[in-house]
């Protein structure tokens, strides 16, 4: 594998992990209204659903599935109804929201909501098959696909990491602990909405 060629892949997984979407808003979302550790548990979650879909796309299966519309559509409700879900129990909860400890109460939740929002996101099926299909090639060795694979879980990983470090900031934490009720709501509304568009945007 040339540099060029390697710079290109790590291009476009940046470009695709910088994507604003629901992926961000459930980072962000556990981020500051848990604590930064299980924005990095969530992170990490991500990235290892992220690496899933890229290994599928090496290995053909999500052509497979985007070409089966009964699967895909399946899917798409299941992320939708996920997001509904989650947009609902962050407006109805009354937790004490814990800014200090990094503890690990709940940190498998976070993870496992990490790698949900990613497995339950159809729409990267397509992006890994437009995209990596550039990359695709009998004539690829193991070694290639595998770094196909991990940096495409990797570069998520760690940019969703930087984002929650950044918003989990002195600064923007002040800011946020004299508005979390709103904020809470605010997140949740945000949820429910992107929920029933997305719906809407299927049944149309």
């Amino acid at each position: 594998m040339s540099l060029i060629i390697y710079i290109k892949i790590f291009t476009v997984c940046l470009l695709g992990a910088m994507s604003p979407g629901p992926s961000m808003v459930v980072v962000i979302n556990n981020a500051i209204f848990k604590n930064r550790f299980h924005g990095i548990l969530t992170s990490i979650g991500h990235g290892i659903g992220i690496s899933m879909y890229a290994l599928f796309a090496v290995l053909g299966i999500a052509l497979i599935i985007k070409t089966n519309l009964l699967i895909f559509n399946g899917i798409k409700f299941v992320s939708i109804i996920f997001l509904i879900y989650l947009g609902m129990k962050s407006i109805i909860s009354k937790n004490n929201l814990d800014f200090e400890k990094n503890n690990l109460n709940g940190g498998i939740a976070s993870f496992s909501q990490g790698v949900s929002i990613s497995i339950l996101n159809p729409k990267i099926f397509i992006w890994f098959v437009a995209i990596y299909s550039q990359f695709m090639s009998i004539d690829n060795d193991i070694f290639f696909n595998a770094i196909l694979v991990l940096t495409a879980g990797i570069v998520d990983a760690v940019w969703y990491i930087t984002l929650t470090l950044l918003v989990t900031s002195k600064i923007a934490l002040d800011f946020i602990k004299n508005k979390t009720v709103f904020l809470q709501k605010f997140v949740g509304s945000v949820f429910i909405a992107i929920g029933f568009l997305l719906l809407t945007e299927m049944l149309i």
